[in-house]
């Protein structure tokens, strides 16, 4: 039996919830409200049943902090925990009724898909037929296993006798001379291969265009400062000018970088009021220590632009080209292509220079821009020259690609198609007559005997539980036809089959009037002939069959969800009945529902035969962050109607219990209403005011029975005058009424009095 709901974290709204203190009994019954997680408890229940944990790692709380965690304590010190995406545990005696067992079993979208048939026959089976699936299911492994034997075999046969069947391999006749007879066929080849040769030789290749990215470098080039102090700046400059050294401006900048100093690091001299420290503060700031940051970079930049790899690659590629034109020479008469490399190698040095005397005029002057358009254009020209080399080296390449090509069309090839075939066939015939081959054809025909009597034992495990499972499924559909009828459904199951397309699986039919109704499709069918409470009402009986015909029930830990979701009022009350069954013969039945009074009076239903302890009821309540938690819950003060609750209220207040002084005073006029509208059932008009009832008492007129009660209507209107004011209909200001608890008090009496004596 399932004892307690230990905790549940970070699953649907199940966030962070303790049950730790709600001790579950053989009957036990959930009550929350739509949306307030009963779904995701059913699946908890249902992934513990089948261990899997994908039915909550689906779940997990769209905006939790918790990793999905779970532990269910069960009799013995039992525990199911799930932790880091899995079960410890799985525990199969727990049968579920929910929104999955519907989808995945019974019914989706409004139509009955085949694997939905397949899942609910397994769902079905009894002990029996259980046993004769496994047994069929073996033979089914053994037959394809044999199968695949077979189909391994073939597999390798085939990389061996591949232009032919395998029934063609095994019919080729063994040839005893093959070997000379394939040799001077060779030789016949060879004579007609070097044309072939010539025609299969690769031509030679152009150079590709490489590009010149300088946009980076000029970018830090042309970057200079706004921010620093005119005056420090001047300050500065003079002092550098005064000096007049090399580099004398890096010098003093990587000198400032040690920080705040407050003696010179040089001479140790105390730094303390010296302007030009201070004209330094300003002037290396943060953006000219990442101007300087970037003109640090300028050395790798213009390395990167101006890599000799450039010329080698080129170089590279024409020496491949080179080498193709050399191998045409016993052919043909080709010019040799030609590439400048000293003339790009040149272009690419004086690329290089005018770069690097741009980054050293950037060094000596960080706050100045350096490079100009006509830098660029001078760059661009030699770069020029280096393009305007692959794109003669290139045309030299074309000129003799075309001469190698006019070559080649020139040769006529010789067909030795016929040759190679007649060799195929010797080889071929000499394959099928090597001992391995002899070996694999042996075992072959051994695995095809072994698969035929695979077969014929799955044939006879076949129709074992075919007899079986008509014997099991026409029972299960006798129990079915008797639930629906108890329900009051206007349809039946005249028939349950079974077949084995796409795995076994169930084929029932549903009759409504005579008529067939279609499972999937067809005219009429199963999604606009039945309405929602019929499919439930369906699904619902298949699992109670299914539950009920279980020879193991007494073990079994049952778990309805919303069990009269679309029933209508008869369906509610034999769903009760039949739970009620349930219970008796289960172990442990646990029901969740949004529908207070159906737990109320399903909990009544109970009681009558099982001890008050066994009974448990409590509720999932919305909590912080609308989460929700376990909680108790008295059902039957749920289920009050107004009359009743403000009469209880008013007797717990006057017994001296602790009541909120307001809602005794809003519960005088309720309990009144109630009461006349019960001692005068029908006579009183719907919808009047507490004032307007009065009225209509004082004006009846003989032989209306409302004439009795007039007597009482002086002492209604004074407690009215009282009780009024405290309700916004009458007293917009009600909020604000002050209560006097002694003036309360007496005509919370006065009011009882008149429901207890029928008199003021």
């Amino acid at each position: 039996m399932l004892e307690r709901i230990h905790r549940i974290k970070g699953i649907g709204l199940l966030h962070d919830a303790d049950g730790r203190a709600q001790r579950l009994q053989k009957a036990t019954f959930i009550y929350a409200d739509n949306g307030r997680g009963k779904s995701t408890l059913a699946s908890l229940f249902r992934s513990c049943s089948t261990n899997n944990p994908a039915l909550l790692l689906n779940r997990r709380t769209i905006d939790g902090n918790q990793n999905p965690e779970a532990t269910l304590q069960f009799s013995n010190g039992q525990r199911a925990v799930f932790q880091n995406g899995n079960w410890n545990i799985g525990r199969p005696e727990l049968l579920v009724f929910d929104a999955d067992f519907v989808e995945q079993n019974v019914y989706a979208g409004g139509k009955v898909t085949p694997d939905q048939r397949k899942n609910l026959l397994q769902f079905a089976l009894g002990e029996s037929a259980v046993v004769a699936q496994r047994e069929y299911d073996h033979a089914d492994n053994a037959v394809q296993a044999t199968s695949n034997a077979v189909r391994e075999t073939v597999s390798q046969l085939s990389l061996i006798h591949q232009g032919v069947t395998l029934a063609q391999f095994q019919q080729i006749a063994e040839v005893p001379n093959a070997d000379e007879q394939i040799l001077a066929l060779n030789a016949k080849i060879v004579e007609a291969r070097n044309i072939e040769l010539i025609q299969a030789k690769a031509q030679p290749q152009q150079l590709p265009l490489p590009t010149l990215d300088i946009e980076p470098i000029f970018r830090v080039l042309a970057t200079s400062l706004n921010n620093i102090d005119l005056a420090a700046e001047q300050r500065v400059r003079n002092h550098l000018s005064n000096h007049n050294k090399d580099r004398l401006e890096k010098w003093i900048s990587d000198g400032y970088a040690y920080g705040e100093e407050e003696n010179c690091l040089f001479c140790n001299q105390s730094l303390e009021g010296v302007d030009l420290i201070q004209a330094y503060r300003s002037y290396f700031n943060q953006d000219y220590n990442q101007l300087k940051s970037n003109v640090a970079q300028l050395s790798a930049l213009v390395d990167a632009a101006c890599d000799n790899e450039i010329i080698n690659r080129l170089r590279a590629r024409f020496e491949t080209a080179s080498a193709v034109v050399d191998g045409w020479q016993e052919h043909v008469d080709v010019s040799p292509p030609v590439f400048d490399e000293s003339s790009a190698r040149n272009a690419l040095s004086n690329i290089k220079a005018m770069l690097e005397n741009l980054k050293n005029r950037k060094e000596v002057n960080l706050l100045d821009e350096v490079g100009t358009e006509e830098d660029k254009d001078l760059i661009d020209r030699q770069w020029k020259t280096i393009t305007d080399v692959i794109t003669a080296c290139n045309e030299t390449i074309e000129n003799a690609s075309e001469q190698i090509s006019q070559y080649k069309a020139g040769l006529t090839a010789l067909n030795v198609e016929d040759m190679q075939q007649q060799i195929r066939d010797l080889e071929l015939a000499k394959t099928r007559h090597r001992q391995d081959v002899i070996a694999l054809l042996a075992q072959l025909e051994e695995q095809r005997n072994q698969d035929a009597d695979a077969k014929r034992e799955k044939q006879l495990k076949k129709d074992t539980l075919n007899r079986i499972m008509q014997l099991t499924l026409e029972s299960y559909k006798d129990r079915i036809n008797e639930l629906l009828r108890g329900f009051g459904a206007q349809f039946l199951i005249p028939n349950i089959d079974f077949n084995y397309r796409g795995g076994l699986r169930s084929d029932y039919a549903l009759q409504m009037r005579g008529g067939n109704i279609a499972l999937n499709g067809g005219v009429p069918d199963f999604k606009t002939s039945l309405s929602e409470g019929d499919k439930r009402t369906l699904a619902f009986a298949f699992f109670i069959a299914s539950a009920e015909s279980d020879p193991d029930i007494s073990n079994k830990i049952i778990v309805i969800d919303d069990p009269m979701c679309s029933l209508d009022l008869n369906r509610k009350q034999q769903t009760r009945t039949v739970l009620k069954r349930l219970h008796d013969n289960c172990e442990q039945i646990i029901v969740l529902a949004h529908d207070v009074h159906f737990l109320r009076n399903l909990r009544d239903d109970v009681l009558r035969t099982e001890n008050p302890n066994n009974v448990k009821c409590f509720k999932l309540k919305a909590v912080a962050n609308r989460y929700s938690d376990f909680d108790e819950i008295n059902v039957d003060q749920e289920c009050e109607g107004a009359y009743f609750r403000s009469h209880r209220v008013l007797d717990e207040y006057m017994a001296g219990n602790a009541q909120s002084s307001m809602e005794i005073a809003r519960s005088i006029r309720p309990m009144l209403e109630g009461y006349l509208h019960r001692r005068f059932p029908g006579m009183i008009t719907s919808g009047l005011l507490f004032g307007q009832i009065i009225d209509q008492i004082n004006n009846a007129q003989p032989p209306s029975p409302l004439v009795h009660a007039q007597n009482i209507t002086t002492e209604l209107n004074e407690i009215n005058r009282y009780a009024g004011q405290f309700h916004h209909d009458t007293n917009p200001a009600a909020d604000q009424v002050q209560i006097v608890d002694g003036e309360l008090l007496n005509f919370a009496e006065r009011a009882i009095k008149i429901v207890h004596a029928g008199v003021a």
